[in-house]
């Protein structure tokens, strides 16, 4: 379906002209033209094309191209948008719906006045035809689309400037038509002599800066040999490299600045990491393109408050202070609305690290060296010997000096290895107790060696948050607002569980640096919530061999990716864009990543090395011996609960035979 969409700038006189000019036919000159431009946006890939009207209302000429124009791309099913050049902002509501440009400085003496000019949004190439872009309309045009309240001239707009004179060309070096290195701005000289056609690519470096034209092709006949001019020509931007030195304003973020010490300090690289990676990133940019920059140094990335406003470099931004950040911040929904994103570098993760709690914290490790079913076979050993020195006693033909809880005691007294007070004459009976203390010799080795290994082995107890919230472990946070912020955004139930019980009730005591956290987590049971680049660092600097075994962690919620902002309508971002993404594809980054973000340190020492045992390993023989002393003081009240008694019964049965008597 053909679309038109003719916008309220058409002039009525334009419209009154349109059956008459339908019963024309173009010449072969006006034919050869209208090819040539649609030849030139179907070639750069435009789908939609704006036509802006700024000739005279005298000059027919001028409407009959236009019309034509309009024709011919309708014929080629290719949505049109009318504009008017002289549709001027009134003051109107029309005004307060618009609002003034803050850039575009208001001239009515020299023909600067406010346009209904605004082009959409698109996420599409589209094109745009100037005409007559030498008369003050034309320049209005330019001048009012250069303000960087709209910065027009961006890379998915073609714009093509048509003309006859090659005099055109000096009402471009004006000063406030801005055509930025990010712009598709081609002229195309129609020389009438001749019959022939030329096209130039027009840009500045900046605002203040020189007009530079460099030359597409000339003499060009038709539109084949434009498509093979512009072929051979290639893209505009990459041509635009040198940006001659101009100074920009950026801002640079050290959240820790009583510990920075250089942006180039790999010392301390875990200090301010996503400034100092990033960069080394705009340096590179910096040399590629031969431009100087004026930095700005603040000490927040910039949050908003409850007024709506931010604060920190976001503030910059927000104020138009700043040009582009000399590193990177996270891209969140709040800040796309300040600024735009040029390019993602690389991807921050934090987490909660923790040792992993050492096995006898979590579990009774006296039961555990031994299977269930070799705890049953030591049963039947006991009652088996105990079985067979019943035996003995009863039908031994020597006297012994035992009973058959003096047996049992002995059978428990070797699984033990302990002595036993009394000695076997006969030699069927040494017997018995020597298998007993060889048997029980062999069990107790294993035994030991194996509560030594568990001694030294960390648990697997804490496998998700959710685990991490029900445990005993103490938790700390760095000190970072993106830390306090994102927890408290998160709708994630178990880490909304972990922050409320055991972050949120600690106040401003659980936020602390780096380096404190990392040595509670090493001398304790102790979770920190940190950037795991920073962690990584601290870890293979303190940390032992042995020590950086069990180490595990745990994601409460994923950080989005860094990118580099940049102020709104920069018109700048697609040439640094191609920069970046060059130095990710030559391997640039990768080079940087690992520069500065320290990896993961490898477990290499085992858990061998001196373990040192506290209450807390001890907790169950000390149970045990606790249990013990009970037994024992309550077997004692009732042997003197049952002595007294025997002896009250005693007395009781005296005094009654003598009264009886």
């Amino acid at each position: 379906m053909i679309l038109v969409m003719v916008y309220m700038g058409i002039v009525t006189g334009f419209a009154t002209d349109m059956p008459f000019v339908q019963g024309k036919r173009a010449t072969a000159d006006q034919l050869e033209l209208n090819q040539i431009i649609h030849d030139y946006f179907k070639f750069n890939g435009a789908r939609t094309v704006n036509l802006i009207k700024c000739s005279e209302k005298g000059n027919a000429t001028s409407q009959l191209d236009l019309i034509l124009l309009t024709s011919y791309f309708m014929e080629q099913n290719v949505p049109v948008r009318f504009w008017s050049g002289f549709d001027y902002l009134k003051e109107s509501p029309m005004a307060s719906l618009y609002g003034p440009s803050n850039t575009f400085q208001r001239n009515d003496s020299i023909g600067r006045r406010p346009l209904n000019l605004r082009f959409e949004t698109l996420a599409h190439k589209t094109g745009v035809v100037l005409e007559s872009f030498g008369s003050s309309c034309g320049l209005n045009v330019l001048s009012w689309s250069a303000a960087s309240e709209h910065n027009y001239f961006t890379t998915n707009r073609f714009w093509l400037l048509v003309t006859d004179d090659f005099n055109d060309f000096e009402q471009l070096k004006e000063d406030d038509i801005f055509l930025p290195p990010d712009s598709e701005v081609k002229v195309l000289v129609r020389v009438k002599e001749t019959k022939s056609y030329s096209m130039f690519d027009c840009y500045k470096v900046g605002a203040e800066k020189d007009l530079l034209i460099n030359r597409v092709t000339i003499d060009f006949k038709n539109s084949t040999q434009l498509l093979k001019a512009l072929q051979r020509y290639g893209s505009s931007i990459s041509y635009r490299e040198n940006l001659e030195g101009i100074t920009f304003n950026t801002g640079l973020v050290i959240a820790f600045p009583d510990m920075f010490t250089d942006i180039e300090d790999l010392s301390t690289r875990h200090i301010d990491t996503i400034s100092k990676v990033n960069n080394r990133l705009t340096l590179e940019l910096a040399n590629k393109l031969n431009m100087s920059f004026n930095t700005h140094q603040t000490d927040n990335y910039g949050w908003r408050q409850p007024n709506g406003s931010f604060d920190g470099l976001m503030g910059s931004f927000q104020r138009y202070e700043l040009d582009f950040g000399q590193m990177a911040i996270f891209m969140r929904l709040d800040r796309i609305a300040l600024c735009d994103f040029i390019a993602e570098t690389f991807r921050i993760r934090a987490g909660v690290m923790f040792r992993q709690p050492p096995l006898s914290a979590v579990a009774n490790i006296f039961s555990m060296p031994f299977e269930n079913d070799v705890w049953i076979s030591i049963f039947f050993l006991i009652l088996f010997t105990i079985f067979v020195f019943a035996l003995e006693l009863w039908f031994s033909p020597y006297t012994h000096e035992m009973d058959f809880w003096d047996g049992a005691v002995f059978v428990w007294g070797a699984m033990c290895q302990q002595g036993f007070y009394l000695s076997f004459g006969n030699r069927s009976g040494r017997i018995i107790i020597f298998t007993t203390f060889v048997a029980t010799l062999f069990l107790f080795t294993s035994f030991s060696a194996n509560i030594v290994a568990l001694l030294q082995s960390p648990s697997e107890a804490i496998h998700t948050l959710h685990d991490l919230s029900q445990s005993p472990m103490e938790i700390g946070v760095q000190d970072t607002v993106y830390n306090k912020i994102y927890f408290n955004e998160s709708t994630d139930p178990v880490t909304s569980q972990l922050y409320h019980k055991k972050i949120s009730p600690k106040g401003d005591s659980v936020y602390m640096r780096p380096s404190i956290g990392m040595e509670k987590i090493r001398t304790g049971m102790f979770a920190y919530q940190v950037e795991l680049q920073a962690g990584y660092q601290i870890i293979s600097d303190t940390y032992s061999e042995p020590e950086k075994c069990g180490l595990k962690e745990l994601e409460p919620f994923q950080l989005p990716m860094i990118g580099i902002p940049t102020r709104k309508n920069f018109p700048y971002k697609e040439l640094f864009r191609r920069q970046l993404r060059w130095q990710r594809e030559v391997g640039l980054m990768n080079r940087e990543e690992r520069k500065w973000f320290p990896q993961k340190p490898k477990c290499e020492g085992g858990v061998g090395g001196f373990v040192s045992i506290g209450l807390t390993e001890c907790r169950y023989a000390l149970a045990m011996f606790g249990y013990g002393v009970f037994l024992a003081v309550t077997v004692f009240c009732c042997e003197l609960i049952a002595k007294f008694s025997f002896k009250l019964l005693g007395m009781w049965k005296i005094n009654f035979a003598v009264q009886e008597n």
